[in-house]
C-alpha cells in the first residue's frame, strides 16, 4: 500500500507555475546557501573587529574588504543559480512542445499511410509509395520516442533545481538599459578582488616610511602595485568587451522573438481558415492535421526564439 501511495503521489499532476516563482528557488541553491554563510561569517568578523579597541586601520580595511567580496560572490551565486533555473525551465518547456509536435507528426504519418493503402488498393499509388509511407511512420515513431526521452531528461533537470514543477509559457523581461554593462563591471567579483588587492597594497605602501624601510622593499611593493594596476586594467577591458558583446546580442534576439510571434499568429490564422474549410467539406482530415502540424512547428519556433533571448538575458546577469 505504501508503494502504491507513493506511485499515486508521484503521478499526481503538477500545477503549472510561472518562471518568477521558479526563480525564487535560486535562494535554496547550495552555492547560494554557502555564499550566504560566508557573508554572515564575514559580517561577524567585521563586527568583532570594530568592537576591538586595539584594532588597526589595516585590520579594519581587511575585514571590510572580506565582507564586501563575500557579498559580491553571493550576488554572483544567486545570479548564476537564476540563470541555470531559467535555462532548465526553458528547456523543459521546449521539450514538452517537441513531444506534442512529434505526436501530431506521427498521427499525420499514420493517416497518410492509411490514405496510401487505400490508393494502392484502388491503383492510384505504387508499392514504393506505400513503402515510403510506412517508413515515414517508423521515423515518426522514433522521433516521438526520442522526444519523450528528451522531455523526461529536461523535466528531471528542472526538478533537480526547483523540485516538481510544470513550466508554463514565460513573459520576457524588457531589454535592460545599456548602463547594465557598467554596473556588472563594478559588481564583478573578480574585478573587486583585484581592486581590493590593489587598495591593500597602496595602503601598505602608505605605511612605509623611507626613513625606516629599505628602499628595495619600497620599490618591490611599488612594482607589485604597478603590475596589479596593469592586470586590473587588462581584465576590466576584457570583461567590458565581452559583456558589451553579450548585451548587443539581446536586441536582435528580442526582435527575433517578435518576428516568431508574428509567424505564429499567421500560422494560427491559417489553421483557423483550414478548420473552416474542413467543416465545410472542402479539405480533408489529413489536410487539417497537416496545418495543425505547421501550427505546432510555429509554436515551437516561437518558444525557441523567446527562450534564446531569455537565456541570453539571465546569462548576462550572471556574468558578474
Amino acid at each position: 500500500m505504501k508503494k502504491l501511495l507513493l506511485l499515486t503521489l508521484f503521478w499526481l499532476p503538477v500545477l503549472a507555475q510561472p518562471l518568477p516563482e521558479a526563480l525564487k528557488k535560486a535562494q535554496e541553491a547550495p552555492a547560494v546557501l554557502n555564499a550566504k554563510l560566508e557573508v554572515e561569517t564575514r559580517a561577524k568578523d567585521l563586527a568583532r573587529t570594530l568592537e576591538d579597541p586595539l584594532r588597526t586601520p589595516l585590520s579594519e580595511l581587511q575585514a571590510r574588504q572580506a565582507l564586501s567580496l563575500a557579498e559580491a560572490r553571493l550576488r554572483r551565486a544567486l545570479a548564476q543559480a537564476e540563470s541555470e533555473i531559467a535555462s532548465a525551465y526553458a528547456q523543459a518547456l521546449e521539450a514538452s512542445l517537441q513531444v506534442r509536435l512529434a505526436e501530431k507528426a506521427l498521427a499525420v504519418a499514420e493517416l497518410a499511410l492509411k490514405a496510401t493503402e487505400i490508393r494502392v488498393k484502388g491503383g492510384g499509388a505504387t508499392s514504393l509509395d506505400l513503402l515510403e509511407a510506412q517508413n515515414r511512420v517508423l521515423e515518426a515513431k522514433k522521433n516521438l520516442e526520442a522526444a519523450r526521452r528528451g522531455e523526461s531528461a529536461a523535466r528531471a533537470s528542472l526538478e533537480n533545481l526547483v523540485g516538481p514543477w510544470k513550466p508554463e509559457p514565460v513573459e520576457l523581461p524588457p531589454l535592460p538599459e545599456e548602463g547594465l554593462v557598467e554596473r556588472l563591471i563594478q559588481e564583478h567579483a573578480d574585478l573587486l578582488q583585484l581592486r581590493q588587492s590593489l587598495e591593500l597594497l597602496r595602503f601598505q605602501r602608505g605605511l612605509l616610511d623611507e626613513s625606516f624601510a629599505a628602499r628595495k622593499d619600497i620599490e618591490a611593493l611599488e612594482d607589485q602595485i604597478k603590475t596589479l594596476e596593469v592586470s586590473l586594467g587588462n581584465l576590466e577591458r576584457s570583461l567590458r568587451v565581452g559583456l558589451k558583446a553579450r548585451y548587443d546580442q539581446l536586441l536582435p534576439l528580442l526582435e527575433g522573438a517578435k518576428a516568431a510571434e508574428k509567424a505564429f499568429q499567421a500560422a494560427k490564422e491559417r489553421y483557423a481558415a483550414e478548420e473552416k474549410r474542413f467543416k465545410a467539406g472542402i479539405t480533408s482530415q489529413l489536410g487539417l492535421w497537416q496545418q495543425e502540424l505547421a501550427l505546432l512547428q510555429a509554436e515551437l519556433s516561437l518558444a525557441q526564439a523567446r527562450h534564446a533571448y531569455l537565456k541570453a538575458y539571465y546569462g548576462l546577469l550572471a556574468s558578474r
